[in-house]
């Protein structure tokens, strides 16, 4: 960990529980407090930002690490390895990586399709891992990709397709739709209009559309690459899934920005996406990737009707709150529950917070489990108890960080009975950085 005095000449980013850890470990018999239940047999795979230098210039540009933690009758074990692709290999800078599609920092998302574990980040092509998180190498899907490809893919859970997007901010097109078949074969590639580059993080689908999120934060060299311009407005661009660029129906919504939707399904001719709303974000350019008032997001639903070709715009929850997750096997379809980190308003930098939320989209309501003090959370992701279980039947896990003891922890949570005390909480051999976005990938 960074001393005092380096943190004072580091950015927000190298600091804390954010500064990179070097060491690859691998770490059997771990101290549990509670029970692991005994349903969970597979690994919880995380990634994140985490430069191999203890350098990078921005938080989005670290190497990625995977963090896993495996559980197999009712024990743990911990590893973690750098995804070594070019990027890591020849330590580069974004700059220099930025034009070859292979060269990827693969740190921001993982999860498996195709019998593929696959590692994103929305710059650059995926990479493969495999189940010890040893890499294995870059998926340009037969050839057929050599341009960015999102961090944000959906996996349809009636289908088995994967559906995905990438956007280009300094070539053309700027936008570009991709299906990739059960099989792990991409059928569809499909060059979409829009009318300046803009940062897609993320988008939605339903069970027979894809929805793009033209919002703007544009690509900007005199701002460092992205800035916030709500004068390009904002609009959202509905397509059948096997559609082409000229069936996109475009639909205008107030100016602002979404870095995760929580889901979307359909009701009749009408469709609703609820997302994690940012009023503002990234105002000045793209170092200011932190979230104060006025640029914290809190959970939205939009709905467009396709009828009347306007767009419904409503709060649904006053708590700052992101990273949201539904139970994948309702991803594009009605879920009731949703789950979010609560995020703590402040200047410059995410902040992470000690709340783990519970939705229940029907009612319109909000439980909440405390982590406790000076711990910090990171993703919720909701696993259901066995394959054919209901949508609230399973668990909530995620990685936490006690700030007073530089512990970290994996946190197992009732999901039907959120408040209460964890099931289980596994304590890690290392302290892992604040990151990004993880999965669990059961057993066969």
């Amino acid at each position: 960990m960074s001393t005092a005095a380096q943190e004072k000449e580091l950015p927000w980013h190298l600091q804390g529980n954010w500064y990179p850890v070097q060491d690859e470990l691998t770490v059997s018999g771990l101290e549990v407090e509670g029970e692991i239940p005994r349903e969970l047999n597979g690994i919880y795979v995380r990634n994140g930002m985490n430069p191999r230098s203890g350098w990078s210039d921005h938080w989005f540009f670290g190497n990625g690490m995977v963090h896993g933690v495996e559980l197999a009758d009712g024990k743990a074990s911990y590893r973690n390895r750098f995804v070594k692709t070019p990027y890591y290999e020849q330590d580069m800078d974004m700059l220099t990586g930025i034009m070859d599609p292979v060269a990827s920092p693969a740190n921001t998302h993982i999860f498996q399709h195709a019998g593929r574990i696959l590692t994103f980040e929305e710059a650059h092509i995926p990479w493969q891992i495999d189940r010890k998180l040893g890499t294995v190498g870059p998926v340009d899907f037969g050839g057929k990709l050599n341009r960015p490809f999102t961090a944000h893919p959906r996996i349809c859970p009636e289908t088995g397709e994967m559906l995905a997007f990438g956007y280009a901010p300094m070539s053309e097109p700027h936008l570009v739709y991709y299906r990739i078949d059960p099989q792990g074969e991409m059928v569809q590639y499909e060059p979409i209009d829009i009318p300046r580059p803009v940062m897609m993080h993320d988008w939605n689908v339903t069970r027979n559309h894809v929805i793009f999120m033209d919002l703007p934060i544009v690509f900007s060299l005199d701002h460092g690459g992205f800035a916030f311009k709500p004068e390009c407005g904002a609009r959202l661009g509905v397509m059948p899934r096997s559609g082409t660029n000229a069936d996109v129906r475009w639909f205008d919504i107030e100016p602002c920005y979404v870095f995760h939707p929580l889901n979307s399904h359909e009701e009749g001719n009408r469709l609703v996406l609820y997302v994690c709303r940012q009023p503002r974000a990234m105002v000045g350019g793209l170092d200011n990737v932190g979230s104060n008032e006025d640029t914290s997001a809190r959970l939205w639903r939009w709905t467009i009707d396709l009828d009347a070709g306007n767009v419904k715009e409503e709060q649904v929850d006053d708590s700052p709150g992101d990273f949201p997750r539904i139970d994948d096997r309702l991803t594009g379809l009605k879920a009731r529950y949703g789950y979010t980190l609560g995020m703590v308003p402040a200047s410059g930098s995410p902040q992470y917070d000690r709340w783990v939320h519970k939705h229940d989209l029907d009612r319109g309501t909000r439980t909440t489990h405390d982590l406790g003090e000076n711990l910090h959370g990171g993703e919720p992701q909701f696993v259901p108890r066995t394959p054919d279980s209901g949508e609230d039947d399973g668990f909530v896990v995620t990685i936490a960080h006690d700030e007073s003891t530089d512990q970290s922890s994996f946190f197992i949570l009732d999901a039907q009975n959120i408040e209460s005390a964890p099931l289980a909480k596994v304590k890690l051999p290392r302290r892992v950085p604040y990151g990004a976005h993880g999965n669990w990938i059961a057993d066969a």
